[in-house]
C-alpha cells in the first residue's frame, strides 16, 4: 500500500491554487500596452444567492400585524333591542368621543375622552343599566350593544382605542357603521 506522499511523488500531481483576480501584463515590447484585467465573479454569485435567501427569509418572518374586525352576517329577521341597552360611540378629532344612549333624539348624549373616567366609565354604567332591564326581555337584551361610528376627522388610533375598550370590558355585541347627517350635526354642535 502506497502512502500519500509516495503516491504524489510517483504521479507528479500538482495542486493549483484558485485565483480570484489576475492582472495580465504583456511582455515588454516597444510600445506601451494597456493591462488587461480578469476577475472571477464566482464569489459574487454566492454572495448574491445568500442575500436573496436572507431577504426572502426576513420577509416571511415579518407578517403584517392588523386588527381583525368581525362584521355581523345578516341571518334571519332583524331583532329589535331596547334603546336602554344600546350605546353609540362616535370617535372625533382631538381624541374626543361623542356618545349617546338609545336613539339620537333622546337627550342622553355627551362628549367624553379616553381617560380612566372617560368612555370606560360610561360603558360600565350602561352595562349595569342594561343588566337591570325587566326580566321579560330576552337574555341578549340584557347585554350591552355598542355601535361605533368613526367621524371623518378622527384618528386611526382613536378607533383602535375604542375597539380596545370593547375587548377590555368584554362587550359581547359591537359593530361599526357610518356616521349619519344628524350625528354629524350633533358632533359639530357638541365639539364647538
Amino acid at each position: 500500500m502506497l502512502h500519500f506522499m509516495e503516491f504524489i511523488s510517483s504521479h507528479r500531481l500538482t495542486i493549483k491554487p484558485t485565483v480570484m483576480a489576475d492582472v495580465l501584463i504583456p511582455q515588454k515590447s516597444g510600445r506601451r500596452k494597456a493591462h488587461s484585467l480578469r476577475v472571477d465573479l464566482t464569489p459574487m454569485v454566492d454572495l448574491g444567492f445568500l442575500l436573496i435567501a436572507f431577504f426572502m427569509y426576513t420577509t416571511t418572518m415579518a407578517k403584517p400585524k392588523s386588527l381583525e374586525v368581525n362584521k355581523p352576517v345578516p341571518e334571519g329577521p332583524n331583532v329589535a333591542y331596547p334603546s336602554e341597552s344600546v350605546v353609540t360611540l362616535i370617535p372625533a378629532k382631538d381624541h374626543r368621543v361623542l356618545y349617546y344612549r338609545g336613539e339620537l333624539a333622546q337627550d342622553k348624549n355627551g362628549v367624553s375622552d379616553f381617560t380612566e373616567k372617560g368612555i370606560r366609565t360610561i360603558l360600565i354604567q350602561a352595562e349595569k343599566e342594561a343588566a337591570a332591564l325587566p326580566a321579560t326581555l330576552s337574555p341578549e337584551a340584557h347585554k350591552l350593544h355598542v355601535i361605533i361610528k368613526p367621524a371623518d376627522d378622527c384618528s386611526y388610533a382613536d378607533v383602535v382605542s375604542v375597539l380596545d375598550e370593547m375587548e377590555i370590558l368584554q362587550v359581547p355585541y359591537y359593530a361599526m357603521a357610518d356616521v349619519t347627517a344628524e350625528e354629524t350635526q350633533l358632533l359639530t354642535k357638541k365639539l364647538q
